[in-house]
């Protein structure tokens, strides 16, 4: 990585972890683990069934915060007017303007019903699962393919429209890919 080993596109204290590919996320976590094994504490990229339970927090409707996408406002960094500004060929973004062309400070934005912030837009998440079809019919904590050769993201992005930041929206990319638009976040695990 040369002299700069902050790969990311976007650099700040207070911005997210971007560029990163889902094995860079693996060997970040098997780090961190080592860590912090001795305190009882193990951490993982949530599933995508656990993402998207945590995105919802208990809604059921298309955006956590209701169906309208507009009600976004202040809630979500996500493909708007600001970028709009610097991207005019772009189509399907937001009509609101959250102040960012591009990624923002984390917690910049109004949490979720569960107290969680950024499920929706600034950098997609990666999640554990391989993309794929899951099995038929109703199913609790359903899990995705034993294989593949995608991994799943959740959540949208800075640069991504309304359709891209629904909470059932599922996007992928290769294991290996990093983008100023992927990112991260961790779930604690259960120690065994």
């Amino acid at each position: 990585m040369g002299k700069d080993n902050n790969p990311s596109a976007y650099k700040g204290d207070d911005l997210p972890v971007e560029k990163v590919s889902w094995d860079d996320c693996q060997d970040f976590i098997k780090k961190l683990n080592e860590k912090t094994k001795d305190k009882g504490l193990q951490f993982g990229l949530p599933s995508e069934a656990h993402w998207e339970y945590a995105c919802r927090a208990g809604s059921a409707t298309a955006y956590w915060w209701g169906n309208d996408p507009e009600d976004g406002k202040g809630k979500a960094n996500v493909a708007d007017a600001s970028a709009k500004k610097e991207f005019p060929d772009w189509s399907g973004h937001f009509s609101f303007d959250d102040g960012f062309a591009y990624t923002s400070p984390v917690g910049s934005f109004t949490a979720n019903g569960w107290n969680l912030k950024d499920m929706t837009g600034n950098v997609w998440e990666w999640c554990s699962d391989w993309y794929g079809y899951y099995p038929a019919g109703l199913a609790t904590d359903p899990e995705g393919p034993e294989d593949g050769l995608d991994r799943v993201l959740r959540g949208g992005c800075w640069n991504y429209n309304t359709e891209c930041c629904r909470s059932a929206y599922r996007f992928w990319n290769t294991p290996d890919v990093r983008l100023n638009d992927l990112g991260f976040r961790l779930e604690l695990s259960d120690v065994k």
